[in-house]
């Protein structure tokens, strides 16, 4: 099984149970208020914005999980009809995401 396959089912049990907030402009300011558990990134997000979350998130000791499809892909799975280059996790509620992951 692949990486991507194997976060396909934690992501949408996430997005179902948990409290998420989708989005980069937004999820890069709950990692730098310390709001953010971890986020989960897709893997055609821009160099500049993947080094952000990436300082903020070592800064805060915040696990940065690395989706292996494209922002297409990660909309396409929460059933979104739009592009998802960043998902902020709150709270992971029933999802065992944080375990899963790859930092």
């Amino acid at each position: 099984m692949s990486q991507g396959a194997s976060l396909e089912n934690p992501i949408k049990l996430l997005y179902k149970t948990g409290k998420v907030v989708l989005g980069s402009r937004r999820a890069v300011k709950l990692v730098k208020l310390g709001k953010a558990v971890g986020v989960i990134i897709a893997s055609n997000i821009p160099r500049h914005v993947l080094e952000d979350f990436t300082y903020y998130a070592r800064l805060g000791n915040v696990k940065v999980i690395r989706y292996p499809g494209s922002s297409y892909e990660l909309g396409a799975l929460l059933g979104k009809p739009f592009p998802v280059s960043v998902i902020a996790i709150i709270e992971p509620g029933e999802s065992n995401i944080l375990e899963v992951g790859e930092q």
